[in-house]
């Protein structure tokens, strides 16, 4: 009784915050990236606004604000808006507010972002924690199929946005589009639209800067690659309603970027612009078949290359599917040979060290490790599902999975929290998994030593 009176309470407090929302914003705002002196507003707004400005002042200090104009094309059914804001202090904490039509939008949740502080030859690297999850399905009582795969409930949202961290990291699967969105570009741009209204997912998104990749789900259909006929289209909602750094290169399309927080450089990666069909036999005549691509050749290329210029403790690379458990079904990078051992090799030959894979997909959460020879031990951490029905292994042949460090599975909906603390060679990691409650489900450390070749 106790859980349908939460509930309830619950579905009250949503209904309640978004009718108190101005008519004229759809949803948000949200922080995209944030660095020393810019840092990204996002919102969508109603076919009825005209104008869109955002003013912005040091905390507390209201006599002196900037002013800005957001440049659009409004009038359409989705409006998706970035303010890029300039002229910031570093390490400095910014309000915000947003005019539509030239009137202030009251909005129920707090309107804050911080800039990043210059550090480096100064003092050690700051401490920082950040949030992870994938696979955010959230039920919109329209075009909901009795088979999508979701809880009755999303408020774990809620949980997430009342823990303190630095940032939000999305790993894909930050929705799901349905046989009707994924048909055409109005379809998939109605689903971004509905998703963000949630109101406990906007209380997420305008609480911390979020950056995000993808997978299949929020890409288009079910396990769909680069010859998804909507590719191009879909790359550009992603970009309208995230707010990454950056998204691929001038002359290569796609979503993969890179950022920096403290010491630790994140690497964004594709795994569906460029990606084969799964059906592509991975190995002919014995030998890993280099036609069946995952990350692509250029971005590939770009990935090596960003991590040997890269002098950060650690480096997590983020990816849509899990990297080294070679247990996974045919979705995980590892069952495209031929690119992952050029990955491999290229880490061993270059001795790139701290790396730590971060991934989604697989609808429960594990940590997997592997040694590969000659090299540090690698590890793999997965984080799923926030909001999607959970997958229970029991008593299939992945439960026994030998790469999985012991009590790092957990079958309910979850996500994880990363602190990154300690100086010099005691720098570490810190991995904890909650439940949608809050309570730790599994933990793990993970020190900058182990990550070092002998």
């Amino acid at each position: 009784m106790m859980k349908k009176i939460i509930s309830l309470f619950l579905l009250i407090h949503s209904i309640n915050a978004l009718q108190a929302q101005d008519p004229l914003l759809i949803s948000g705002p949200m922080v995209g990236f944030a660095e020393h002196r810019s840092a990204l507003i996002w919102i969508e707004v109603s076919q009825d606004v005209k104008t869109a400005s955002i003013r912005y002042w040091e905390k507390d200090n209201t006599e002196f604000y900037y002013e800005m104009d957001a440049k659009g094309n409004y009038g359409n059914p989705y409006n998706p808006i970035k303010f890029e804001l300039v002229k910031l202090k570093t390490n400095t904490l910014y309000q915000y507010e947003i005019m539509l039509n030239n009137k202030t939008i009251p909005f129920p949740l707090a309107k804050t972002f911080k800039t990043k502080e210059v550090w480096e030859g100064r003092k050690p690297a700051p401490d920082f924690s950040f949030m992870m999850g994938s696979c955010a399905n959230i039920r919109d009582g329209v075009t909901d199929n009795p088979a999508d795969d979701f809880t009755p409930d999303a408020g774990i949202l809620s949980t997430m946005a009342n823990l303190k961290t630095d940032f939000m990291l999305w790993l894909g699967d930050n929705l799901y589009f349905r046989e009707s969105d994924y048909s055409s570009v109005a379809g998939m741009r109605y689903r971004y639209s509905t998703q963000r209204k949630n109101f406990d997912l906007q209380d997420l998104l305008c609480s911390r800067p979020n950056y995000a990749i993808w997978d299949d789900h929020d890409y288009g259909p079910n396990d769909s690659n680069r010859y998804f006929e909507l590719k191009a289209a879909s790359q550009q909602i992603f970009k309208d309603y995230w707010g990454n750094k950056s998204y691929g290169e001038p002359d290569n399309e796609g979503i993969y970027s890179k950022f920096s927080w403290s010491d630790c450089d994140f690497f964004l990666t594709d795994d569906r612009s460029f990606r084969s069909p799964n059906q592509i036999k991975d190995s002919l005549s014995g030998k890993p078949n280099c036609d069946k691509k995952y990350f692509g050749d250029r971005q590939l290329s770009w990935l090596k290359n960003s991590l040997l210029s890269s002098r950060a403790t650690f480096k997590f690379i983020a990816v849509g599917n899990e990297v080294i458990n070679p247990m996974s079904d045919k979705e995980s990078m590892r069952r495209y040979s031929c690119e992952f051992n050029e990955l491999m090799a290229f880490i061993a030959q270059y001795k790139i060290e701290g790396i730590i894979f971060l991934t989604g997909d697989r609808h429960f959460s594990e940590v997997c490790a592997w040694q590969p020879k000659g090299m540090y031990k690698l590890y793999d951490i997965c984080s799923s599902s926030i909001s999607s029905k959970p997958v229970d292994i029991t008593g299939k042949p992945e439960m026994n999975n030998t790469y999985r460090v012991p009590n790092t599975l957990v079958m309910v909906n979850n996500f994880s929290i990363l602190n990154i603390s300690g100086e010099g060679v005691e720098r570490k990691i810190k991995m904890i998994a909650l439940d949608k409650k809050g309570e730790v489900k599994s933990s793990l450390e993970i020190s900058a030593k182990e990550l070092k070749f002998k």
